[in-house]
């Protein structure tokens, strides 16, 4: 056998399996970090008999989780714990990555005659591995849960087991392997639990002790682990997560993420020092950008990276709510009589053939196969309606049949459903309205016509029970839709990039130092903006899109002039300079919150710290970050625009359905708009340059009963500017301070800012 051009001879690859036997029920595999064992749910002898009792993940046993019963559990062993190599305990390992781990795992499924797509769920190095087996062997993973791991290894972490390993080959050198490894796993315990729980279990010193509290429990995990587990087996899986890289660059990672056809569920925990959150939102994030079904899941835990083996039951309930592990021993059909009946078609009248509509005939011809096959449905775009009869479509439009009247589309009784990407709002309000009122489905792109319309066509659709879908118009090809229309939680607060065109220049101003008026051009250039940009720039189809995004969201309505709607033309790039000195970043957010009774929402742009996962979508790129009641934080991440992009949520929203998965419309609920509750600020002051104006600056917002967080200045020949973050202030105390900043001598310039948190 050769792994990572190391060849291995006389190897014995072992594992653990629970339930039926191999093809009468789905396959369900668990991996999980370096020192667990292949037995996750126990082996039916108890511990005090020298078993492993009920295992090291007992609460993921179950009828909704992972069930025995109905699913055959894999768990492979790691070479020198469970599964053998010839002389594999007197030697140096071989230097291998979890790539090579992921190849042997796919040769363990070999040899025991495992062909069938399996869902795998990983925590820790298991995690890692599960991301390497859905890039080198997509076929077999058809569902990866991701538990605190990431593509590749975090810098704090390779240096902690740097300095394990070095610990345990001092060890081996001096001949006293025991302490070797009874210091590794004491420095390791470190990096397991976080700060907040070690401090609140042992900060707390005791007068008259030789030794602090923690040292005893560090000297049980120390003790244990180097009774129990193989040296050379730790330093093997310990060599493995540091030497995983997919590429260089992230051009050169995603190339090998495209690869990847499972969805895929991350989950992580910010308090994880080890494997920290940003790994997680950079592993879906990038899975997103490359096409990829991610979700990101965010498990609170007071325990750090041991969260999914200390506060499992929690992880348990989490992953419930995620939808991730399904039991049952077939899954339900995607529609009557698929691989029994003829195919299923359904014929489209589509209303405009621009980019949109070219990028979804470019779909449908190009995926008529892949649609075929895993949903039994085939679209046939059957008639048209366009504005100019004369205008050259392409050759996928050619030959189908053109009206320059949409609503001979809606009378035509040998259409099923109508799909509208023309764009604008009338006649297309009434079009719209008479297919509902047909009982014809919709499926629409129009963000304009929705943001003014909505309510009144949701309300038509679910009094005719008649579908009415509309992805396409809230974040293109962002899934955030589906997510609303189905979850089983509450949104507390939205924020949301959705904005393509926004997003793309304050990258430039902050990046390129380019003045506004150049950052437009720049986005125009390159097809991100129209020659007007006023609806991009002045928050205008990010208001509309958030009209949308609420309803979905909270069950209210608000058209886009019924709440406060800011642009971005007063930044500058001395904006994102002072930010960024301060640790923030300037973003274009559209949000939206409960507040008592109420909902609080606008758009505008605004300040968040620098590590806040929206801090961090740049370009062109969109991005909608949800704090649920019960789910906790969610995030989606990719492209908001384009003609494809877009098209693909078409094509969503007519898989849905083929399927019968549409969403209810309800009558929504009568909730006034409140004002944001109180936040922190920026200010931007320019000036005149002269001694004691900071100190003055200060003590004008002091008497408005405001302090300053924190500060930056700026020299810009002959003026200074100077940024401040303010402690936090309702609009009145805010607006009290700019009048007195305003009324000092020698100040010309003033911009004030929201911070999010």
């Amino acid at each position: 056998m050769v792994l990572g051009g190391v060849a291995l001879d006389d190897v014995t690859l072992s594992g653990w399996a629970y339930g039926p036997p191999l093809g009468e029920a789905p396959v369900v595999m668990v991996v999980g970090g370096i020192t667990a064992t292949p037995l996750p749910f126990g082996d039916g002898v108890a511990r005090e008999e020298g078993g492993h009792g009920e295992g090291w993940w007992p609460a993921l046993r179950a009828a909704d989780l992972i069930d025995p019963a109905r699913v055959t559990v894999l768990c492979p062993a790691w070479p020198g714990n469970g599964s053998g190599w010839a002389r594999f305990a007197e030697r140096e390992p071989p230097p291998l990555s979890v790539l090579d781990l992921a190849d042997l795992v796919a040769l363990w499924l070999d040899g025991i005659g495992c062909a069938a797509p399996l869902t795998y769920v990983g925590a820790s190095l298991g995690g890692m591995v599960g991301v390497a087996l859905a890039v080198r062997h997509p076929a077999r993973v058809e569902r990866l849960v991701t538990i605190s791991a990431g593509l590749r290894p975090d810098g704090w972490g390779t240096a902690t087991r740097h300095l394990q390993r070095e610990l345990v080959r001092d060890g081996l050198r001096s001949g006293d392997v025991k302490t070797g490894m009874i210091r590794a796993r004491q420095l390791g315990m470190l990096t397991y639990r976080s700060r907040y729980e070690l401090d609140t279990r042992f900060g707390k010193l005791v007068p008259g002790l030789s030794r602090p509290p923690v040292a005893t429990y560090l000297d049980h995990h120390g003790q244990r682990f180097a009774d129990a587990f193989p040296v050379h087996t730790f330093l093997m899986l310990s060599e493995a997560i540091d030497r995983c890289t997919l590429g260089d660059t992230r051009a050169e990672i995603c190339a090998q993420l495209e690869r990847v056809t499972a969805e895929v569920i991350v989950v992580g925990v910010p308090g994880d020092l080890l494997f920290p959150w940003s790994l997680q939102y950079e592993l879906h994030r990038d899975l997103q950008a490359v096409g990829a079904a991610s979700s990101l899941w965010k498990l609170d835990s007071q325990y750090g990276h041991d969260a999914f083996l200390a506060d499992q039951e929690a992880l348990a309930e989490l992953l419930r709510l995620a939808g991730a592990l399904v039991s049952s021993p077939a899954a339900r059909p995607r529609f009557d009589g698929v691989g029994q009946q003829p195919l299923r078609a359904l014929r489209v009248g589509m209303i405009g053939c621009g980019t949109v509509g070219r990028g979804v005939l470019e779909l449908l011809a190009s995926q008529e196969r892949a649609l075929a096959d895993r949903f039994g449905v085939r679209f046939e775009v059957s008639r048209m309606a366009v504005r100019d009869l004369s205008k050259d479509r392409g050759e996928l439009a050619a030959q189908i049949p053109v009206t320059a009247d949409p609503m001979a589309l809606v009378a035509d009784p040998d259409l099923d459903v109508i799909v509208e990407v023309a764009g604008g709002v009338e006649p297309l309000d009434r079009v719209l309205a008479a297919a509902l009122a047909a009982g014809k489905p919709v499926v629409t792109a129009n963000k304009a016509l929705l943001a003014r319309q909505l309510a009144r066509l949701g309300v038509l659709a679910q009094r005719t029970e008649t579908p009415l879908a509309c992805e396409a118009s809230a974040a293109a090809a962002l899934p955030i839709l589906r997510h609303l229309n189905h979850r089983a939680d509450e949104v507390e607060r939205l924020l949301a990039i959705v904005n393509g065109t926004c997003n793309y220049v304050i990258t430039r101003l902050e990046q390129d130092e380019l003045p506004m008026a150049d950052a437009i051009r720049e986005a125009q250039a390159l097809g991100l903006a129209e020659a007007d940009p006023s609806q991009d720039v002045d928050g205008l189809d990010a208001a509309a899109k958030l009209s949308i995004l609420a309803y979905r969201s909270f069950g209210a309505w608000f058209p886009p002039d019924a709440f406060a709607v800011r642009g971005i033309r007063e930044l500058t790039p001395l904006d994102c300079d002072l930010a960024e000195a301060m640790g923030y970043r300037v973003r274009h957010i559209a949000h939206a919150a409960r507040v008592d009774d109420g909902l609080a929402l606008g758009v505008e742009p605004m300040l968040l710290p620098d590590w806040h996962l929206l801090a961090n979508v740049e370009e062109e790129y969109n991005a909608v970050y949800l704090v649920c009641r019960y789910a906790g934080d969610l995030s989606f991440f990719g492209k908001g625009a384009g003609g494809l992009p877009t098209a693909t949520a078409v094509l969503g929203d007519l898989i849905d359905l083929a399927q019968d998965n549409s969403a209810r419309w309800p009558a929504p609920r009568e909730v006034p708009i409140l004002s944001l509750e109180p936040r922190r600020h920026y200010l931007r002051v320019s000036a005149q340059p002269h001694p004691g104006l900071t100190r003055r600056l200060e003590s004008h917002l002091r008497r408005a009963g405001l302090r300053v967080h924190s500060r930056a200045e700026r020299q810009d020949g002959e003026r200074t500017h100077i940024g401040l973050i303010t402690s936090t202030a309702g609009p009145e105390a805010i607006e009290r301070a700019a009048a007195s900043i305003r009324r000092l001598g020698r100040i010309d310039g003033l911009l004030i800012l929201g911070v999010g948190e």
